[in-house]
Protein backbone atom coordinates (compact mmCIF):
# COMPACT_ATOMS: atom_id res chain seq x y z
CA UNK A 1 0.00 0.00 0.00
CA UNK A 2 1.27 3.72 -0.99
CA UNK A 3 2.32 5.76 2.10
CA UNK A 4 0.60 8.70 1.89
CA UNK A 5 2.51 12.12 1.25
CA UNK A 6 2.30 13.53 4.36
CA UNK A 7 3.50 10.56 6.51
CA UNK A 8 7.14 11.05 7.69
CA UNK A 9 10.29 9.14 7.01
CA UNK A 10 10.90 6.87 9.51
CA UNK A 11 14.94 7.83 11.02
CA UNK A 12 17.92 5.79 9.97
CA UNK A 13 17.98 3.54 13.17
CA UNK A 14 14.20 2.69 12.70
CA UNK A 15 13.48 -0.93 12.65
CA UNK A 16 11.08 -1.53 10.02
CA UNK A 17 11.27 -5.24 10.27
CA UNK A 18 10.66 -5.09 14.45
CA UNK A 19 8.03 -2.76 13.60
CA UNK A 20 6.12 -4.56 11.62
CA UNK A 21 6.42 -7.55 13.53
CA UNK A 22 5.00 -6.42 16.79
CA UNK A 23 2.23 -4.53 14.89
CA UNK A 24 1.28 -8.02 13.30
CA UNK A 25 1.55 -9.52 16.32
CA UNK A 26 -0.44 -7.15 18.36
CA UNK A 27 -2.78 -6.17 15.62
CA UNK A 28 -3.86 -9.25 13.95
CA UNK A 29 -2.88 -12.04 16.41
CA UNK A 30 -4.20 -10.37 19.33
CA UNK A 31 -0.82 -11.08 21.58
CA UNK A 32 -0.23 -8.52 24.81
CA UNK A 33 1.88 -5.78 24.77
CA UNK A 34 3.45 -7.97 27.97
CA UNK A 35 3.62 -11.07 25.70
CA UNK A 36 5.12 -9.17 22.56
CA UNK A 37 7.50 -7.81 25.48
CA UNK A 38 8.79 -10.85 26.82
CA UNK A 39 9.13 -12.25 23.61
CA UNK A 40 11.58 -9.48 22.19
CA UNK A 41 13.28 -9.01 25.45
CA UNK A 42 11.79 -5.55 25.39
CA UNK A 43 9.79 -3.28 28.30
CA UNK A 44 6.38 -3.16 27.71
CA UNK A 45 7.18 0.61 27.47
CA UNK A 46 9.21 0.09 24.39
CA UNK A 47 6.71 -1.82 23.12
CA UNK A 48 4.30 0.64 23.19
CA UNK A 49 6.42 2.94 21.52
CA UNK A 50 6.99 0.71 18.66
CA UNK A 51 3.25 0.49 17.83
CA UNK A 52 2.94 4.35 18.00
CA UNK A 53 6.16 4.59 15.76
CA UNK A 54 4.58 1.97 13.74
CA UNK A 55 1.32 4.12 12.75
CA UNK A 56 3.30 7.14 12.98
CA UNK A 57 5.85 6.15 9.69
CA UNK A 58 2.90 4.40 8.14
CA UNK A 59 4.10 0.70 9.05
CA UNK A 60 1.09 -0.46 10.11
CA UNK A 61 -2.44 1.29 9.38
CA UNK A 62 -5.66 1.31 10.85
CA UNK A 63 -9.05 1.41 8.99
CA UNK A 64 -12.06 2.26 10.33
CA UNK A 65 -14.92 0.93 7.88
CA UNK A 66 -18.67 2.44 8.95
CA UNK A 67 -21.00 -0.28 9.04
CA UNK A 68 -22.49 1.51 6.11
CA UNK A 69 -25.36 -0.85 5.20
CA UNK A 70 -26.76 -1.14 9.15
CA UNK A 71 -26.53 2.98 9.28
CA UNK A 72 -28.48 2.31 5.93
CA UNK A 73 -31.19 0.48 7.47
CA UNK A 74 -31.46 2.64 10.57
CA UNK A 75 -32.13 5.88 8.08
CA UNK A 76 -34.29 3.88 6.22
CA UNK A 77 -36.88 2.38 9.74
CA UNK A 78 -36.97 6.66 10.35
CA UNK A 79 -38.17 7.68 6.98
CA UNK A 80 -40.75 4.83 6.66
CA UNK A 81 -41.93 5.78 10.72
CA UNK A 82 -41.76 8.86 9.53
CA UNK A 83 -43.62 9.07 6.14
CA UNK A 84 -40.25 11.12 5.05
CA UNK A 85 -38.54 11.12 1.43
CA UNK A 86 -35.13 10.96 2.62
CA UNK A 87 -33.07 10.32 6.31
CA UNK A 88 -29.30 10.91 6.45
CA UNK A 89 -27.17 10.19 9.27
CA UNK A 90 -24.26 11.26 10.96
CA UNK A 91 -22.34 8.65 12.93
CA UNK A 92 -20.71 11.18 15.58
CA UNK A 93 -22.95 11.69 18.56
CA UNK A 94 -24.13 15.57 18.36
CA UNK A 95 -22.85 15.68 22.02
CA UNK A 96 -19.46 14.42 21.20
CA UNK A 97 -16.97 17.39 20.04
CA UNK A 98 -17.30 18.06 16.23
CA UNK A 99 -20.66 16.07 16.42
CA UNK A 100 -22.12 19.40 15.38
CA UNK A 101 -19.75 20.05 13.05
CA UNK A 102 -20.38 16.53 10.99
CA UNK A 103 -24.02 16.92 11.29
CA UNK A 104 -23.81 20.26 9.31
CA UNK A 105 -21.24 18.80 6.75
CA UNK A 106 -23.89 15.82 5.89
CA UNK A 107 -26.52 18.25 5.51
CA UNK A 108 -23.78 20.41 3.05
CA UNK A 109 -23.06 17.51 1.27
CA UNK A 110 -26.85 16.07 0.99
CA UNK A 111 -27.23 19.32 -0.72
CA UNK A 112 -24.84 19.94 -2.88
CA UNK A 113 -26.25 16.50 -4.58
CA UNK A 114 -29.16 18.78 -5.34
CA UNK A 115 -28.17 22.25 -6.13
CA UNK A 116 -28.35 22.76 -9.64
CA UNK A 117 -27.40 25.80 -11.92
CA UNK A 118 -30.58 28.59 -11.15
CA UNK A 119 -32.19 26.74 -8.39
CA UNK A 120 -33.44 28.88 -5.45
CA UNK A 121 -32.39 27.59 -1.65
CA UNK A 122 -33.91 28.65 1.31
CA UNK A 123 -31.90 28.87 4.70
CA UNK A 124 -33.42 29.46 8.49
CA UNK A 125 -30.43 30.53 11.03
CA UNK A 126 -28.40 29.28 13.97
CA UNK A 127 -25.54 27.34 15.64
CA UNK A 128 -26.94 24.24 13.27
CA UNK A 129 -26.99 26.29 9.90
CA UNK A 130 -24.14 27.87 10.66
CA UNK A 131 -22.34 24.59 10.69
CA UNK A 132 -24.50 23.64 7.28
CA UNK A 133 -22.88 26.84 5.48
CA UNK A 134 -19.38 26.06 6.81
CA UNK A 135 -19.30 22.85 4.55
CA UNK A 136 -20.93 23.85 2.04
CA UNK A 137 -19.00 23.28 -1.54
CA UNK A 138 -19.14 25.37 -4.31
CA UNK A 139 -22.49 24.95 -6.77
CA UNK A 140 -25.13 26.44 -8.66
CA UNK A 141 -25.36 29.03 -9.16
CA UNK A 142 -28.03 29.20 -6.49
CA UNK A 143 -30.04 32.13 -5.07
CA UNK A 144 -29.98 32.05 -1.26
CA UNK A 145 -33.43 33.04 0.31
CA UNK A 146 -33.42 33.97 4.44
CA UNK A 147 -36.30 32.07 5.76
CA UNK A 148 -37.33 34.18 9.37
CA UNK A 149 -36.41 37.44 10.34
CA UNK A 150 -34.30 38.67 12.95
CA UNK A 151 -34.44 39.10 16.91
CA UNK A 152 -33.35 42.55 18.79
CA UNK A 153 -30.07 39.96 19.88
CA UNK A 154 -26.28 40.13 19.43
CA UNK A 155 -25.94 36.70 19.59
CA UNK A 156 -24.55 35.18 15.95
CA UNK A 157 -27.30 32.81 16.06
CA UNK A 158 -29.96 35.19 14.97
CA UNK A 159 -27.84 36.88 12.14
CA UNK A 160 -29.64 34.69 9.33
CA UNK A 161 -28.57 37.81 7.25
CA UNK A 162 -25.15 37.21 7.32
CA UNK A 163 -25.55 33.42 6.75
CA UNK A 164 -27.15 33.55 3.51
CA UNK A 165 -24.78 36.36 2.48
CA UNK A 166 -22.44 33.61 2.72
CA UNK A 167 -23.60 30.63 1.65
CA UNK A 168 -25.03 32.70 -1.88
CA UNK A 169 -21.20 33.77 -2.12
CA UNK A 170 -20.21 29.70 -1.76
CA UNK A 171 -23.37 29.27 -4.51
CA UNK A 172 -22.21 31.97 -6.63
CA UNK A 173 -26.22 33.23 -6.29
CA UNK A 174 -27.71 36.18 -5.48
CA UNK A 175 -28.40 37.08 -1.55
CA UNK A 176 -32.12 37.58 -0.51
CA UNK A 177 -32.30 39.04 3.00
CA UNK A 178 -35.37 39.75 5.36
CA UNK A 179 -34.86 42.89 6.84
CA UNK A 180 -37.90 42.26 9.34
CA UNK A 181 -38.58 40.92 13.03
CA UNK A 182 -39.32 37.68 13.16
CA UNK A 183 -42.40 38.49 14.83
CA UNK A 184 -44.71 41.27 14.89
CA UNK A 185 -47.63 41.70 17.46
CA UNK A 186 -50.15 41.37 14.76
CA UNK A 187 -51.71 39.91 11.21
CA UNK A 188 -51.87 43.44 9.77
CA UNK A 189 -48.27 44.76 11.01
CA UNK A 190 -47.28 41.39 8.81
CA UNK A 191 -49.36 42.15 6.12
CA UNK A 192 -47.85 45.90 5.82
CA UNK A 193 -43.97 44.19 6.31
CA UNK A 194 -44.69 41.99 3.72
CA UNK A 195 -45.61 44.97 1.48
CA UNK A 196 -42.90 46.81 1.91
CA UNK A 197 -40.82 46.93 -1.30
CA UNK A 198 -37.28 45.34 -0.40
CA UNK A 199 -39.38 42.92 2.12
CA UNK A 200 -41.35 41.87 -1.22
CA UNK A 201 -38.62 40.80 -3.43
CA UNK A 202 -37.70 38.29 -0.64
CA UNK A 203 -41.23 37.34 -0.14
CA UNK A 204 -41.86 36.79 -3.59
CA UNK A 205 -38.63 33.83 -4.10
CA UNK A 206 -40.60 31.88 -1.01
CA UNK A 207 -43.18 30.74 -4.61
CA UNK A 208 -39.92 29.88 -6.37
CA UNK A 209 -37.97 27.81 -3.66
CA UNK A 210 -36.88 24.15 -4.97
CA UNK A 211 -35.22 23.46 -1.74
CA UNK A 212 -35.00 24.75 1.96
CA UNK A 213 -32.71 24.23 5.23
CA UNK A 214 -33.90 24.57 8.58
CA UNK A 215 -32.66 24.12 12.29
CA UNK A 216 -35.26 22.52 14.86
CA UNK A 217 -35.75 24.80 18.32
CA UNK A 218 -36.40 23.55 21.32
CA UNK A 219 -38.51 25.12 23.33
CA UNK A 220 -37.13 24.19 27.02
CA UNK A 221 -35.66 26.71 29.72
CA UNK A 222 -31.78 26.31 30.25
CA UNK A 223 -31.66 24.40 27.14
CA UNK A 224 -29.57 25.43 24.20
CA UNK A 225 -32.07 27.38 22.64
CA UNK A 226 -31.32 30.16 20.66
CA UNK A 227 -34.33 32.16 21.65
CA UNK A 228 -34.45 30.99 25.28
CA UNK A 229 -30.66 31.80 25.31
CA UNK A 230 -31.01 35.36 23.68
CA UNK A 231 -33.88 36.58 26.21
CA UNK A 232 -36.00 37.95 22.88
CA UNK A 233 -39.03 37.04 23.24
CA UNK A 234 -41.85 38.77 25.72
CA UNK A 235 -43.15 37.67 28.85
CA UNK A 236 -46.64 37.63 27.46
CA UNK A 237 -45.39 35.36 24.19
CA UNK A 238 -43.45 33.13 26.99
CA UNK A 239 -46.96 32.49 28.77
CA UNK A 240 -48.71 31.95 25.40
CA UNK A 241 -46.20 29.47 24.55
CA UNK A 242 -46.87 27.46 27.83
CA UNK A 243 -50.38 27.72 27.41
CA UNK A 244 -49.95 25.91 24.07
CA UNK A 245 -47.31 23.64 25.30
CA UNK A 246 -45.17 24.56 22.71
CA UNK A 247 -42.18 22.18 22.67
CA UNK A 248 -40.29 24.13 19.73
CA UNK A 249 -39.97 25.66 16.48
CA UNK A 250 -38.85 25.23 13.21
CA UNK A 251 -38.19 28.73 11.23
CA UNK A 252 -40.22 30.56 14.29
CA UNK A 253 -43.42 28.44 13.63
CA UNK A 254 -44.13 27.35 16.96
CA UNK A 255 -45.34 23.68 17.29
CA UNK A 256 -46.62 21.17 20.04
CA UNK A 257 -45.66 18.09 21.18
CA UNK A 258 -48.37 16.08 18.99
CA UNK A 259 -47.26 18.63 16.00
CA UNK A 260 -49.71 21.13 15.80
CA UNK A 261 -48.78 23.99 14.10
CA UNK A 262 -49.73 27.23 16.51
CA UNK A 263 -51.67 29.31 13.98
CA UNK A 264 -52.70 32.17 15.45
CA UNK A 265 -48.88 33.07 16.16
CA UNK A 266 -47.90 31.59 12.77
CA UNK A 267 -50.45 35.02 11.21
CA UNK A 268 -47.82 37.01 12.94
CA UNK A 269 -44.62 35.67 11.11
CA UNK A 270 -42.90 37.80 9.18
CA UNK A 271 -40.56 34.74 6.97
CA UNK A 272 -41.87 31.80 5.19
CA UNK A 273 -45.57 30.45 6.00
CA UNK A 274 -46.27 27.24 6.66
CA UNK A 275 -48.25 26.87 3.42
CA UNK A 276 -45.21 28.70 1.14
CA UNK A 277 -43.19 25.70 3.36
CA UNK A 278 -45.40 22.84 2.77
CA UNK A 279 -45.17 23.88 -1.26
CA UNK A 280 -41.49 23.84 -1.19
CA UNK A 281 -40.48 20.31 -2.67
CA UNK A 282 -37.31 19.71 -0.30
CA UNK A 283 -37.72 20.72 3.21
CA UNK A 284 -34.38 19.49 4.86
CA UNK A 285 -34.45 19.44 8.97
CA UNK A 286 -31.22 19.48 10.70
CA UNK A 287 -30.84 18.66 14.16
CA UNK A 288 -30.13 15.84 16.84
CA UNK A 289 -29.18 15.67 20.65
CA UNK A 290 -31.94 14.39 23.52
CA UNK A 291 -32.76 17.63 24.39
CA UNK A 292 -34.37 18.11 20.58
CA UNK A 293 -36.10 14.49 20.38
CA UNK A 294 -39.17 15.85 21.17
CA UNK A 295 -39.15 19.10 18.93
CA UNK A 296 -37.99 16.88 16.41
CA UNK A 297 -40.72 14.30 16.75
CA UNK A 298 -43.06 17.43 16.73
CA UNK A 299 -41.83 19.04 13.61
CA UNK A 300 -41.77 15.76 11.95
CA UNK A 301 -45.14 15.11 12.33
CA UNK A 302 -46.48 18.26 11.44
CA UNK A 303 -45.13 17.79 8.16
CA UNK A 304 -43.61 20.77 7.37
CA UNK A 305 -40.06 18.92 6.82
CA UNK A 306 -40.05 15.85 4.49
CA UNK A 307 -35.94 15.29 4.88
CA UNK A 308 -34.30 14.66 8.25
CA UNK A 309 -30.59 15.03 8.58
CA UNK A 310 -29.64 13.61 12.10
CA UNK A 311 -27.31 11.81 14.14
CA UNK A 312 -27.38 7.74 14.87
CA UNK A 313 -28.05 8.27 18.49
CA UNK A 314 -31.54 10.46 17.85
CA UNK A 315 -32.65 8.31 14.77
CA UNK A 316 -32.11 5.57 17.40
CA UNK A 317 -34.45 7.35 19.68
CA UNK A 318 -37.00 8.35 17.63
CA UNK A 319 -37.42 4.96 16.54
CA UNK A 320 -37.64 3.97 20.09
CA UNK A 321 -40.43 6.69 21.15
CA UNK A 322 -42.40 6.53 18.20
CA UNK A 323 -44.25 8.72 16.12
CA UNK A 324 -48.54 10.48 17.27
CA UNK A 325 -49.48 11.66 13.82
CA UNK A 326 -53.00 13.16 15.58
CA UNK A 327 -52.00 16.87 15.28
CA UNK A 328 -51.13 16.74 11.45
CA UNK A 329 -53.67 19.44 11.13
CA UNK A 330 -52.97 23.42 12.39
CA UNK A 331 -54.60 24.36 15.75
CA UNK A 332 -57.07 26.89 15.17
CA UNK A 333 -57.20 29.85 18.26
CA UNK A 334 -56.60 32.83 18.98
CA UNK A 335 -53.61 34.33 21.49
CA UNK A 336 -54.20 37.55 23.27
CA UNK A 337 -51.66 39.85 23.61
CA UNK A 338 -51.62 42.76 25.82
Amino acid sequence: MPLDQSTPEPPIDFDEELAATVSRLFWLEDRSKTEIADEFGLSRFKVARILDDARRYGIARIEIVEPTERIGRLAGQVREAYGLTDVRLSVRPITTSGGLAELGAVAASFLSERIRPGMVLGLGWGSTMAEVVAHLAPGGPADVVQLAGGFASSDDDFNGNQLVMAASAVLGGNPYLLHAPALVSSVEARTVLRADETIARTVAKYQELAAIVTGIGVWKAHSSSALYRGNVLSASVHAELRKWDVVGDTCCHFIDAHGTVIAALEGRVTGISVTEIRSTPVRVAVAGGADKLAPIRAALASGLPNVLITDLSTARALLATGIDRDGRKDRDGGLNHG
